[in-house]
């Protein structure tokens, strides 16, 4: 189809203003957008660059919101996969029944306030870490949204946290010296562990692939 409109540079360097105001899980996906903006607003706008992003404002925000959706997506799967693996590589299975075996006998020997408290120190202690230890600026974080979903999935550990607080409100602490408890704390261990692992080597190939954008 024959174009009705050409753009101008003037309305090529506005639509670069107007893109930057959103942040991209990558410079990839920016083309992306900005190469089909292009293309349908030379074929079927009127002319008028601002009427025609603000008329397409709802798909702009789908199509990035859809974008960040795969990368999160992508993250979830790697950090299921890494904890998969504590059980199915021969070097981290020892590692992994050792820890299994270590919560097992604190949550038959010890009192409940003692779990409840060991319980939060641990995961907490890998939340804080993953939020704050692993040195991702917040100048990357402005930039790349990319960056930004690497620490979102600590979200199942820190929602693990809610039950054991209700177990203390209640007192019901013959639940906590249980061998559910001991799964429910190694899952909390375990996927933490596997999320902050997926979290520094995304963060090693994030950094060596945007740093033009970083810097």
């Amino acid at each position: 189809m024959e174009n009705k409109h050409q753009i101008t540079d003037k309305q090529l360097a506005f639509l670069d203003r107007f893109l930057k105001k959103y942040n991209f899980g990558s410079e990839d996906d920016k083309i992306e957008l900005k190469d089909h903006i292009i293309s349908d607003f030379e074929t079927n706008g009127n002319g008028n660059l601002s009427q025609y992003l603000s008329e397409e404002l709802g798909f702009i925000n789908k199509f990035i919101g859809s974008k960040l959706q795969v990368i999160h997506k992508t993250y979830r799967r790697k950090t299921i996969d890494e904890a998969i693996g504590f059980f199915t590589s021969i070097k981290k299975l020892p590692i992994t029944v050792a820890v299994f075996l270590t919560i097992y006998f604190l949550t038959m020997n010890l009192n409940g306030k003692t779990l409840i408290i060991l319980f939060y120190v641990s995961v907490l202690s890998f939340f804080t870490y993953s939020q704050f230890f692993l040195n991702i600026k917040k100048k990357g974080r402005k930039k790349l949204d990319r960056i930004e979903y690497l620490g979102q999935e600590m979200w199942l550990p820190y929602i693990m946290l809610v039950f054991p607080l209700h177990i203390a409100t209640t007192t019901d602490f013959d639940f906590i010296n249980s061998v559910f408890f001991s799964v429910y704390w190694f899952v909390a261990i375990a996927y933490s562990v596997a999320a902050i692992i997926v979290m520094k080597k995304e963060k090693i190939i994030i950094y060596e692939k945007y740093k033009h954008l970083l810097n």
